[in-house]
């Protein structure tokens, strides 16, 4: 069945509008009085039947609340360095989002040079949520990852339980931290060329451990999948 996010619920009447009013007119030719499963990004499912549609809304009747829970117990915060290839961060954020992230920190690196230049990040946020939402219909989260606006690097902070970040030139395993008990964990991701000598120290200093992934350098996108797939695994519920 059809998934979409509401714009609004209250009571038994809900929305779908913008992207989601389109997608469920245009593209999927939905109409009056079909099933589709809709959910307010906090935590409920609903199942609902269209009532209504306009070109720019549809209006839904709820028929029942879905009791399902597929976010993970862990609080996991990704902070993810902006790369100059923009599909590579948004490749990342979107697996992330279906690996069960709680929130996702754009981050401005040294080598992420394209970002310097950027004045205003109100249309990419807007992309970049877009590409969250979807990624939550697709893999059926009800809470959807809180998106911050980009942060310098200096700027980073975190307050999980252990936080890490990927560095490719050395550092500890995940398995040495495998018998600490967290109920929060971050990790840092550098950009396309990774992250300099100077940035790794700012980032000690910040309480970041460095984690080595092994031998064979991972592209950015491929670095926060594996990273975010390792934490779930050893904190969260995966597997």
């Amino acid at each position: 069945m059809r998934r979409f996010k509401a714009d609004s619920i209250k009571g038994d009447v809900a929305y779908l509008r913008g992207q989601e009013a389109r997608h469920a007119l245009k593209v999927l030719r939905l109409k009056k009085g079909d099933e589709v499963i809709i959910f307010d990004g906090e935590g409920k499912e609903y199942l609902a039947v269209i009532s209504a549609a306009s070109p720019t809304s549809v209006k839904l009747k709820v028929v029942e609340e879905i009791n399902v829970n597929r976010d993970s117990p862990l609080r996991s915060v990704l902070f993810m360095g902006i790369t100059n290839k923009m599909q590579k961060f948004e490749i990342a954020i979107q697996k992330a989002t279906e690996l069960g992230v709680t929130e996702i920190v754009p981050v401005v690196c040294e080598r992420s040079s394209t970002a310097h230049n950027v004045k205003n990040w109100e249309g990419k946020l807007r992309r970049w949520n877009d590409i969250v939402v979807n990624a939550a219909k697709q893999c059926g989260r009800n809470v959807l990852p809180v998106l911050k606006e980009p942060v310098k690097l200096s700027e980073v902070e975190s307050d999980t339980d252990i936080s890490f970040v990927l560095w490719e030139k050395g550092g500890n395993s995940f398995k040495d931290f495998e018998s600490f008990s967290a109920s929060s964990v971050s990790f840092l991701v550098g950009p396309e060329g990774g992250l300099s000598k100077e940035e790794i120290e700012v980032l000690r200093k910040k309480g970041f451990k460095p984690i080595y992934l092994g031998k064979r350098i991972l592209r950015a996108e491929t670095a926060a999948i594996a990273g975010m797939t390792l934490i779930q695994y050893i904190w969260g519920d995966l597997g």
